[in-house]
């Protein structure tokens, strides 16, 4: 039994006669008989009554019916479903992304992409450099938008764009209006820092470290709007990524350190052993480098 067996099959069922289903299919008559005969030949069975010029299907092609059609059905929309895949239409990306890149650059750039192909799936994993890297090492993740990956996950990095720092005060903290603002006045101050691990306090205390300036953390969090919250009920200076500091929330301010830049290196984490990416995945890569890349 050959699925272009049934599909001729399906035809006659359909159209009521084999010169009728030899026009919807665009072969010649002879060849949709042979085709039910090969069908008959293969079952044993007679599928359809060729006493008058109707054909009716018989109790077996009654059966037959019933319980191929369903499964050519589906054989059809798998067929489909792989076309789409295929060509990018359809599929599920599995990507992950730091803040806040995952928010301000990731997600607009997603819902650009699902515009043009609302078929698209997609998850989207918010963690630190350390989560995402090591998602895309296991697998559980396509591409990930993060700082460089550890060494030892054996990942490729392409730094697409460095996320620049900024400190974000209390409005009425003395360091809210000091010009020039520079590094050594951090000496001591009350911090808001994300939590141990993450890659932005790696930067940060190794930028101030360069210049000898060691300010002292009051209070840590993994979450950068609870950072915001925290300045504003000035527990300390934040030192953010700029587009996670601002605008400044009510009661503060964003400020730059004038003789200091302090910047991640931010792109994407990708297996080496990794097989060709799908058409959609190929389209998102393509999507970051362009918007995103320097």
């Amino acid at each position: 039994m050959e699925l272009r067996h049934l599909r001729t099959f399906r035809a006659v069922l359909r159209e009521g006669s084999f010169l009728k289903a030899a026009r919807a299919l665009g072969l010649a008559q002879p060849t949709v008989t042979l085709h039910i005969q090969e069908l008959e030949a293969a079952l044993g069975l007679e599928l359809f009554d060729r006493t008058g010029r109707r054909r009716p299907r018989t109790p077996a092609g009654a059966l037959l019916a019933e319980r191929a059609l369903p499964i050519l059905e589906a054989v059809d929309s798998l067929s489909r479903s792989m076309a789409e895949l295929r060509d990018g239409r359809s599929g599920l990306l599995r990507i992950g992304s730091i803040e806040p890149a995952a928010s301000e650059r990731v997600t607009p750039l997603l819902g650009r992409l699902r515009k043009a192909r609302p078929d698209l799936r997609v998850r989207l994993d918010v963690s630190g450099t350390g989560g995402v890297s090591r998602g895309v090492a296991d697998g559980d993740l396509d591409v990930g938008l993060c700082s460089a990956p550890p060494l030892e996950l054996g990942l490729r990095f392409e730094p697409l764009f460095a996320e620049e720092m900024a400190l974000l005060l209390p409005r009425g903290h003395r360091l809210a209006r000091a010009k020039p603002l520079l590094a050594k006045q951090l000496e001591g101050e009350s911090l808001v820092m994300t939590e141990q691990g993450c890659s932005y306090r790696q930067a940060v205390e190794s930028a101030l470290a360069s210049r000898g300036v060691r300010p002292r953390w009051t209070f840590e969090s993994g979450s950068t709007n609870t950072l915001r919250a925290a300045v504003q009920q000035k527990l300390g200076i934040a030192i953010l990524p700029r587009g996670a500091a601002a605008p400044a929330p009510p009661g503060t301010v964003v400020r730059r350190l004038h003789d200091l830049v302090i910047a991640l290196p931010v792109g994407l984490a990708t297996r080496t052993d990794a097989a060709p990416a799908p058409p959609a995945l190929a389209l998102l890569v393509q999507a970051l480098r362009r918007e995103l890349g320097r």
